[in-house]
């Protein structure tokens, strides 16, 4: 059994043992709460990246933690997770795939040169997650300057996806208990109710609830600490009203500290740092991340962290970041009020509405697709479908199903890796369709959080040099563009288009195929290896956008496969007004490729039984190198504490940052100089 259901189960244990509830009600409610853990396993991601604040052309080193969403423990669970870096116009400038490696996900985003200045998001994902809509995991990047997040002001809708019974749930907070009590705005309360409390889909009450009589909940039973969803249901166990509530966020935290060792410096300078945690318990230990930053005049005011992160922004629906300083105040109470909670699906699972989540945990990389006729796109069965990747000198061989349909399990192979597929008939022959599945990676349309910049300073710490003799120190040169982040840097002609990526870009996105490219693009989509713009509705049915390779309309069926990337030199989206240039056929909206030689002939490449590709694979780690604005970057530490060795100019000018989970689930988190 895994480690974070035998907590589970603890927890469940001991409401029971403590807690006066109606037993044959009880039984059935815990059962399923337990079976739609299993069926549903929830995570989160929390990413810990080697700085805040960026400038073009520099590398984000970062660490994700992947933790189950009850418990806050590591788990074994997706093998894979990936993460984006989201521009202000919330498109996808780099995307990574991250593989666990001794339970780390540890990787890299190189920020392309010339990137305009401003907050950019890092998003971080596994395929389980996208199971649920409106549970993104941001973490705020800024590029250019420095900056802090504000608090987010949300609207208090949830009350209205219940009935609009006119009967009111009171939550008060006391000095050490929760009292909750009903009300009525006209008449007195007389059916009967039942309040349920719980924090992350753990149940801590469930017993009667009547006017004039409160449920008073100390502070030593609500065992867990976060958001708490306090529900009023009926006698059919149907949610009546529902309260979000924000409690005792230090029940999570496991607090460490961090001193100096000066009586043991070493002979080169190093002076020791050690970093323990005295709340520790029994066979507890840590898993964190640790990075030196040089602290300048930013300070840690209006961050996030990792407490912030799991505790509030994880488990509200539509929320986009919030400032740690939340956790300190009783202002995440008032926040909490007017959000919406709909990851753990309480108020279903409480009338027995069990599910899975339709997206499975991925366990490796899988290669799909489907072979089918030329003429009538009719499926072929028992077809023999061959894979080739001559950078590793894999082969492997599959056949289709009923429908058409193979696929090639455990492709997990690094980034950059070529594949060769072709396909035939039962009988051999070669007059087949070859169809790849590309990866799905859903666009981002979200709110970003409120910031204001605290500092325009756009000085590069980590490129400080020494003046050459004889050398001339210049003023500042600033260099302003116009031009959009999305359009392209290669020529005037992307001006008359509503998107484009030119050479630079093409190559900075690394990009494995174009429909991975224009999936990237705001109203474009892709379905069945066919583009749409805007949906493609017309009164004749779905339409999807005409294709122009080298200014030359090709075949509605043509398939954009067979163009390799490497051969691509622009890309333009033409839609709305701007499509009156191409004339009637781009109604439904353009897409303009340009290929490097410009002659591109459709002919060359007819449609037949092969096709070479790459995919998105895993990032291969590479080595951090230290520097003036980050000394110190260790991504992944282990135990009960640490013994570190650190340049002695972190002693004065630099802070320390410390943020990870322990074993049984408590979160780390630390920033402040180090103690004498």
């Amino acid at each position: 059994m895994p480690m974070y259901m035998r907590k589970l189960l603890f927890t469940i244990l001991l409401i029971c043992v403590h807690t006066a509830l109606y037993a044959q009600t009880d039984n059935v409610l815990l059962s399923r709460i337990l079976r739609q853990v299993q069926l549903f396993p929830q995570e989160k991601t929390y990413v810990f990246t080697d700085a805040d604040s960026y400038q073009a052309g520099q590398r984000i080193n970062l660490r994700v933690f992947l933790v189950n969403a009850v418990v806050h423990q590591t788990d074994s669970m997706s093998r894979y997770v990936y993460v984006e870096l989201l521009n202000p116009e919330r498109l996808v400038v780099k995307r990574v795939r991250l593989l666990r490696s001794n339970q780390d996900f540890v990787g890299y985003i190189d920020i392309p040169e010339g990137v305009a200045k401003g907050r950019y998001m890092l998003r971080s994902y596994t395929q389980n997650m996208l199971n649920l809509e409106g549970y993104e995991s941001l973490k705020s990047i800024f590029i250019g300057g420095h900056g802090k997040l504000l608090p987010f002001k949300y609207d208090d809708t949830l009350s209205e996806s219940f009935s609009k019974i006119d009967i009111y749930l009171n939550v008060k907070r006391l000095s050490n208990s929760v009292k909750v009590s009903i009300s009525s705005g006209n008449n007195i309360v007389k059916n009967e109710y039942r309040l349920f409390v719980h924090c992350r889909s753990i149940p801590l009450y469930f017993g009667k609830i009547s006017e004039g009589k409160d449920v008073i909940l100390c502070r030593d039973s609500l065992s867990q600490g976060g958001i708490y969803s306090f529900q009023l249901l009926d006698g059919n166990l149907k949610t009546v009203v529902e309260k979000l509530f924000f409690l005792y966020p230090e029940k999570e935290h496991c607090a460490i500290s961090a001193k100096w060792d000066a009586s043991d410096t070493t002979d080169d300078g190093m002076l020791p740092c050690l970093i323990t945690a005295d709340g520790l318990r029994e066979g507890e230990t840590m898993d964190v991340s640790v990075r030196v930053e040089y602290a300048g005049m930013n300070d840690v005011k209006g961050r996030s962290n990792i407490l912030s992160h799991l505790l509030f922004d994880m488990d509200v629906a539509g929320c986009p970041e919030e400032p740690a300083s939340i956790l300190s105040s009783k202002e995440a109470e008032g926040l909490a009020g007017g959000c919406n909670w709909k990851r753990y699906r309480m108020d279903d699972v409480i009338r027995g509405g069990c599910k899975k989540g339709r997206i499975g945990i991925e366990k490796t990389a899988v290669i799909r697709g489907r072979v089918e006729t030329l003429i009538g796109h009719k499926p072929i069965k028992e077809g023999v479908v061959n894979l080739i990747s001559p950078d590793k000198g894999f082969y492997a061989m599959a056949k289709t199903d009923a429908q058409g349909r193979f696929s090639f399990e455990g492709m997990d192979f690094p980034e950059g890796t070529q594949y060769v597929l072709n396909a035939f008939t039962k009988a051999g022959k070669s007059w087949v369709k070859l169809l790849l599945d590309e990866e799905d990676f859903p666009p981002y349309a979200g709110q970003f959080p409120s910031f204001e910049w605290t500092e325009h300073d756009t000085t590069r710490v980590d490129a400080m040099l020494d003046m050459p003799k004889d050398g001339v120190l210049m003023d500042e040169v600033h260099v302003f563009s116009h031009q959009p982040a999305y359009a392209s840097r290669s020529d005037a002609y992307a001006r008359t288009a509503d998107f484009s990526f030119g050479l630079r870009d093409i190559e900075s996105i690394g990009a494995t195929c174009l429909h991975e490219l224009l999936r990237r693009i705001p109203g474009v989509t892709v379905d069945l290896g066919k583009c749409y713009v805007r949906g493609g509705a017309t009164v004749g049915g779905r339409r999807p956008a005409a294709v122009a390779i080298d200014g030359i309309f090709v075949n509605e069926d043509y398939d954009l496969d067979n163009i390799q990337m490497a051969d691509v030199e622009r890309v333009d989206v033409f839609k709305g007004g701007s499509t009156v240039i191409w004339g009637a056929i781009g109604g439904m909206g353009v897409i303009s490729i340009t290929t490097k030689k410009g002659d591109f002939k459709t002919d060359d490449v007819p449609l037949t039984n092969t096709k070479i590709f790459t995919t998105l694979g895993y990032q291969v780690p590479e080595c951090f190198t230290p520097n003036q604005r980050i000394p110190v970057w260790l991504p992944s530490l282990r135990g009960r504490s640490f013994r570190l060795l650190l340049p002695s100019v972190c002693r004065s000018g630099y802070r320390l940052v410390i943020e990870g989970v322990t074993s049984e689930g408590r979160i780390v988190s630390y920033a402040g100089a180090l103690e004498e």
